[in-house]
């Protein structure tokens, strides 16, 4: 059963490597540190009580009445000058 061709060979040992190094330590810093700065910069929460505080009521609003209808002379030469320069 024992071939010459069949001979056992030596299998050098070889350490198993780390799964992780201190460069992936470094990315997955990095990338929680950037995710925790948009968090802090958006400020979802904040930002959804900041829109409910600036809300104006409508009787607040200034009037969006030009007042151009009580001066019909102003609209009549508004009209001129816009057929003038055709």
């Amino acid at each position: 059963m024992n071939s010459p061709d069949l001979k056992a060979k030596a299998i050098p040992y070889r350490p198993r490597r780390a799964a992780l190094n201190w460069v992936d330590y470094l990315v997955i810093a990095a990338t929680a540190l950037t995710f925790t700065v948009v968090v802090v910069a958006n400020k979802p929460h904040a930002a959804r009580a900041e829109t409910r505080s600036t809300i104006i009521p409508a009787d607040e609003l200034p009037s969006q009445d030009a007042g151009l209808a009580n001066q019909a002379g102003l609209i009549k030469a508004r009209i001129g000058l816009a057929l003038a320069g055709r």
